[in-house]
């Protein structure tokens, strides 16, 4: 269950870039609206469908972002780590969640209410302009991912999400994940069963090296090719 965790925005050091642009003042009315809570592995912070009240962002551990569709079936749209802000377009739409987070570890987050925000929006130039840099880099990353869908085969989608989780996700090669195997097909557009076979077929060879939750990419200039070619 979700614990509530205290701070100031005033003296916080994990601001989002776009909260840069607001003054004291500001920053004091995000504070009045603002919560700071705990989530714990596998935890729910909102649901696609639920209603809109908050936006979102992520200090501490790694959040998935996903699509819901029938059949249980998923695909992952991207990750919020510190200190991303989840930009939920629902907000300005219908007032409905239109994907899920959940946290994939250990993870705090800040809850700001929607209508400060869209009050800063409104009065705050600057701010409004950071707010929409953000919103399109993520809609681009969606184009991004919807062109390796759609024009990719499962090996070239395979390891477009392998240099993702090292040089994006996780920053580190090798990466310890709190990924599933099911997790790392619903980036990659597929099923777990294909998912696994083509990362055995990687580390047979000689692509990767993975041993539990560690993975390690053996030949980055390999992979990058087959993810170019799809």
């Amino acid at each position: 269950m979700a614990n509530l965790l205290h701070a100031n925005c005033l003296m916080c050091r994990m601001k989002s870039d776009i909260f840069t642009t607001l003054n004291d003042s500001e920053l004091n009315r995000v504070n009045d609206c603002r919560v700071s809570i705990k989530y714990h592995q596998g935890e729910i912070i909102f649901k696609q469908g639920s209603p809109c009240h908050d936006f979102v962002c992520v200090t501490s551990g790694l959040v998935k972002l996903y699509l819901e569709g029938e059949g249980d079936r998923r695909i992952i749209i991207g990750f919020a780590r510190p200190v991303d802000y989840i930009f939920v377009p629902g907000a300005f739409s219908d007032k409905r969640h239109h994907f899920t987070a959940v946290a994939c570890e250990e993870s705090t987050a800040c809850l700001v209410e929607v209508d400060i925000i869209q009050d800063l929006l409104k009065t705050n130039q600057e701010f409004a302009s950071s707010f929409m840099t953000k919103v399109s880099e993520q809609a681009i990353g969606l184009f991004e991912q919807l062109t390796s869908f759609t024009q990719k085969h499962m090996p070239g989608r395979m390891a477009e999400v392998l240099i993702c989780l090292s040089q994006k996700i996780y920053q580190s090669n090798p990466f310890i994940t709190s990924l599933t195997r099911q997790d790392i097909a619903d980036m990659s557009g597929m099923t777990k069963e294909s998912a696994i076979r083509i990362m055995k077929t990687f580390k047979d060879e000689g692509l990767i090296l993975t041993e539990g939750n560690s993975i390690e990419i053996l030949d980055f200039s390999r992979l990058e090719t087959i993810s170019r070619n799809g």
